[in-house]
């Protein structure tokens, strides 16, 4: 268990849930007196993050009897979140027994897991993993016959959930991101050219794609998603990473390399931004992070849908070229209902547009570590796009270490689509000119 100490301004944004209440610990004086070692108080609380990223705190009571009398272990949860999926606190607090058993000496941790297995089989009461038919898995016929994807997919189980993705190409990884409401299939017209030059990566984000689906809307968050990936990340065990990213693939990627920032080599942030919700005095909401108030609109009018007609939404969407009937289908391969779009309509509001926003806080913390980077940065920009066009001029504030100007021209938001090979080649030509050390 690894302590920490949260900021004020972090917890402001949080609320405690009481979790686990121990009202009569005088009863195991050596479990008591193993948690003051282990905490080094008697009285107040210690702090940790879970493996799933979410804060805990122990609160220990001195009554006067020389040792801790009450323990209560809270979870703190985004104010204006719902709570995580309850299999994720399960297991959460599961860990939490086992350490409270490694530090308690006579106490086995393999027995707590014993214990919390019987008790499972026994009435069902814990879950710690995904209730059934809570995922939803896009059927594979979905995909066949795609235009210009030939990629045969890949997986790998993440928390329980599969992720999909696709490689070509050998060398230094080369990761590439995609946002909302797309998958791995916008960057078909770029991975040709980029796979001459390195191992293009492309995975298909939770809740899109060929990958997993869960169907409720708490099983998503902005901090889900930066951990979903970072935990691909370092089960491919990707290092000196070229970074690809576009629109949401931009807000968790970014994420991912202020925790990682180790592993990677060059960042290529298109139409993209890493919003941290204004603060007081400062810039509108709309226009912070690079995103601007064509953002707020396609926000408001996303959030009034019952359903996306993802075809429809990217013929109109694509501004310089014409997807075909079968490129436009594509897109909606991945739903064959709206019970499948839960990721996909959800996502427009989970971009933070407020100081308090689930994810604000974060992002600003993100953008401290992404200031003391050395990393090479290109950004390729699609003139046509309203949505981010602060984003640029967002990210040359952050970085230090940014190539010229690379606007293009007669683009917009899916510059994938737009100018797919045009971008793809100046990305090639720059990783040939930034080689890694």
């Amino acid at each position: 268990m690894k302590f920490i100490t949260p900021s004020a301004e972090e917890l402001s944004y949080l609320r405690a849930d009481p979790l686990l209440v121990e009202q009569e610990l005088d009863v195991r004086p050596e479990v008591a007196r193993a948690l003051e070692r282990a905490t080094g108080i008697r009285a107040g609380r210690v702090y940790w993050y879970s493996e799933h990223d979410h804060l805990y705190a122990l609160e220990l009571g001195d009554l006067g009897r020389n040792r801790p009398s009450t323990a209560t272990v809270f979870g703190f949860w985004d104010r204006y979140e719902p709570r995580p999926p309850k299999h994720e606190i399960d297991s959460d607090l599961l860990d939490f027994g086992a350490w409270v058993a490694e530090v308690t000496e006579g106490m086995d941790p393999a027995d707590i897991r014993l214990v919390a297995g019987f008790a499972r089989q026994q009435t069902g009461r814990m879950q710690l993993t995904w209730p059934d038919g809570s995922v939803l898995r896009t059927p594979e016929e979905r995909f066949a016959n795609l235009p210009d994807y030939p990629y045969e997919p890949r997986y790998m189980e993440i928390e329980g959930l599969r992720m999909a993705y696709v490689e070509e190409g050998s060398g230094d990884p080369i990761l590439m991101l995609h946002g909302e409401p797309t998958w791995g299939y916008l960057y078909r017209h770029m991975m040709p050219v980029l796979s001459g030059v390195g191992r293009v990566v492309v995975p298909d984000q939770i809740g899109f794609g060929r990958s997993d689906k869960p169907v409720a809307d708490n099983a998503y968050s902005y901090r889900a998603y930066v951990r979903w990936m970072r935990k691909f990340i370092l089960e491919l065990d990707l290092t000196r990473i070229t970074l690809v990213c576009q629109d949401w693939g931009g807000l968790v990627g970014l994420r991912v390399v202020s925790q990682l920032p180790e592993r990677f080599a060059r960042i290529v942030p298109m139409n993209t931004g890493i919003p941290d919700g204004g603060r007081p005095g400062g810039p509108s909401a709309a226009e912070t992070g690079g995103m601007g108030g064509a953002f707020m609109t396609w926000r408001r009018l996303s959030q009034r849908l019952a359903e996306f007609d993802l075809p429809a939404m990217m013929k109109q969407a694509v501004s310089n070229r014409k997807l075909t009937e079968a490129e436009a289908a594509a897109y909606g391969a991945p739903f064959p209902s709206v019970e499948y779009q839960t990721a996909a309509l959800l996502w427009p509001r989970q971009v933070p547009i407020r100081p308090e926003h689930p994810g604000a806080y974060d992002n600003r913390v993100a953008i401290e570590v992404l200031k003391t980077l050395e990393l090479p940065v290109l950004l390729p920009w699609a003139e046509g796009d309203a949505i981010t066009r602060a984003g640029e001029g967002m990210f040359r504030s952050i970085f230090r270490n940014c190539a010229p100007p690379l606007p293009i021209r007669n683009a917009g938001h899916f510059i994938q689509e737009d100018a797919g090979e045009e971008v793809a080649e100046n990305i090639r030509r720059w990783i040939l000119e930034t080689p890694i050390p």
